[in-house]
């Protein structure tokens, strides 16, 4: 079975509107179920990822080939990024691994710490000033 998640808004101790609530329990009738609550959070937005990808990334490629002479794709530029910043810790049996954690969760707050982590790598690395979403050009 499919994990379900649905959108609702509480109001007076109850949901706005559970008719997708009473259509998603229907497809588990009979069988036991977790129901999990959680706040909504608002993840990264299109922007901060167009951001990312078309001036971080790039630059950062750019970076790679003129100091080290390599020529690296944009999605291993982002993998180098995730392995730097966006570690997460498991534990797998009695042992606690590291593995990098995907950006698309991010909320938006934790994204442009991300973008700050990796500004600074290229400043810190290449010396370069990578520019701020506000100081670029985007064309649409």
């Amino acid at each position: 079975m499919n994990t379900v998640k649905l959108l609702s808004k509480v109001i007076n101790g109850r949901l706005e509107d559970n008719t997708g609530i009473v259509k998603a329990l229907k497809q588990y009738e009979g069988k036991d179920i977790q129901i999990t609550i959680k706040l909504k959070q608002k993840t990264r937005s299109s922007y901060q990822n167009a951001y990312y990808w078309a001036v971080i990334i790039p630059m950062t490629v750019k970076a790679l080939y003129n100091e080290w002479g390599e020529t690296w794709t944009p999605e291993k530029a982002h993998e180098l990024y995730k392995y730097k910043f966006m570690q997460e810790f498991r534990q797998v049996k009695d042992k606690i691994i590291q593995v990098p954690k995907s950006t698309t969760e991010n909320k938006t707050t934790e994204q442009e710490v991300f973008h700050d982590n990796c500004r600074n790598f290229l400043k810190e690395y290449f010396n370069i000033d990578v520019p701020l979403p506000n100081e670029y050009i985007r064309i649409d």
